[in-house]
């Protein structure tokens, strides 16, 4: 298979959205905005068919993200996401995604709201890698 990303062959992870014939490599789908769901099935989709958070707001210019306080921008992207429960905390993916590999499941909460029971499927979802300790 060649990758929809960079063009060369020896893709090996594909698209499971039906219909979709992209396929891509590992390191290509990280930059591209392809997510690996790491649980159940796991399942990868390419930048096109990627899930997708139902969110009611979108970052202000102001707002700040929690981990590093940093400006998250103004838009929507797939390198961000929002916690479900308290649905004001943005993250930048590679942030979350960095104390998701420390905290593992067991202790992987929103570092804002501290909820775990709403926050841990949807990250998982949105193709968090976090491991079970």
């Amino acid at each position: 298979q060649c990758c929809f990303a960079c063009g060369e062959r020896g893709a090996s992870i594909s698209c499971q959205e039906k219909g979709c014939s992209r396929s891509f490599h590992l390191p290509c789908a990280s930059k591209h905005g392809c997510v690996m769901q790491f649980f159940r099935e796991f399942r990868s989709f390419c930048w096109e068919h990627h899930p997708e958070q139902a969110v009611q707001a979108r970052p202000s210019v102001e707002t700040t993200r929690i981990i590093f306080l940093e400006p998250m921008g103004d838009k929507i992207s797939h390198n961000t996401t929002v916690c479900p429960a308290c649905k004001g905390t943005w993250f930048h993916w590679g942030c979350i995604r960095g104390q998701a590999v420390c905290a593992g499941r067991s202790c992987f909460r929103c570092p804002e709201c501290n909820n775990k029971r709403k926050f841990l499927p949807e990250m998982l979802r949105m193709g968090i890698l976090v491991p079970i300790r």
